[in-house]
Parts: C-alpha cells; structure tokens; sequence
C-alpha cells in the first residue's frame, strides 16, 4: 500500500516542532523593517531584569534583535515561555515583491531538558530492570512517558508557532497562493 504525501505533509507539518515557509509580500524591504522595528521590543536587558522581571513589557508582544535584513525574535509570555518558538528570518528584496525566509523552532534549552528528560526516563527503566529483572511495563511506561512528553511538547510549540504566525501575517501582509495576478513561482 502506497502512503499519500498528504499524510506525510501533514505529518511533518504538526508532528515536528520546527517551521519553515518563505512569505511574499507586496511590501518593500525598508517597510517591512520598519513594521517590525515598531512591533518588537529590541532594547537590551540587564541582569536583574533577566532575573526578577521589572521590566515593562505587555503579555504577547515580542522580543527580539536585527542584524541588516535578518531578525531573531520571540514571544514574551509571562511565568510559561517554555513552548514559543524562536523565530528566525531573512528579509530579501526581489522583483515586485519582498521575500521573507521565516524559519520557526523550540530553544535551545527546551530541546536539550527533552533530551536530559529522556535520558534520565531511560537510565530508570534500565535501573529498574537490573535490579527487579526484565518487566515489559517497565518497557511500556517509558514508551508512554516519551510519548505523552513528546507530544505535550508537539501540541504546544504548534499553539505558539500558530500565534507568531498571525503576528507575522499581520505585520507582513503576504500575497495570497494561487491567485491570477500571482505570477510568482512558489516553493
């Protein structure tokens, strides 16, 4: 039985927390800029404010820093910032339009706790098999703990990345696929 690429895309596009899409917009380069600068927070923090939080910033605006036509930003949310995404992008000026390469994914400390999480699930069940001998529900929880880790880390970078989508939608305004007047080869 063949599987459909359908089912695969899908697959990629929910089950993995990681993002990659190019928008078109009809916005220049210097625009774009302009309409992120506006919307991102980009002053620097000092420690305490690292630590204790004094700043000022509103629950849902977004942080981040430019570097010329590149931008890495993230979602402030206030005591759960576990699941935002970090959003990376590429601003490129091209005939007619303005491309932006946004590229969505877990930080870097999500992604090494997961694997620490994982990590110390294993040595547990090892553990536990030298000591009480071979058990297969010792094989099951483990199985059901990744999964259910797994997937409470899928469902929620998934929520988040669908939020800093419609942020970047909003400021972006990119061209609809498949119209008429779209002349522009997609990928």
């Amino acid at each position: 039985m063949e599987s459909s690429p359908k089912f695969w895309t899908t697959i990629k596009e929910y089950a993995v927390p990681y993002y990659n899409h190019t928008y078109h917009s009809n916005l220049s380069a210097e625009e774009i800029r302009e309409r992120l600068h506006r919307n991102i927070d980009t002053k620097e923090r000092s420690l305490t404010d690292m630590v204790f939080r004094s700043g000022s910033e509103k629950n849902g605006t977004y942080r981040g820093t430019f570097n010329g036509d590149s931008f890495k930003i993230h979602r402030i949310k206030r005591g759960k910032n576990s699941y935002r995404p970090v959003i990376i992008g590429a601003i490129n000026s091209s005939i007619n339009t303005t491309q932006v390469q946004v590229t969505m994914r877990l930080s870097y400390f999500n992604m090494i706790s997961a694997m620490v999480s994982i990590c110390i699930l294993i040595y547990i069940v090892i553990v536990g098999d030298s000591y009480n001998g071979f058990t297969e529900s010792n094989y099951v929880f483990l199985l059901v703990a990744i999964f259910v880790g797994y997937a409470i880390t899928a469902i929620s970078f998934n929520i988040e990345a669908t939020k800093a989508k419609r942020f970047l939608k909003q400021i972006l305004q990119p061209i609809e696929k498949n119209t008429k007047d779209d002349w522009i080869i997609r990928n």
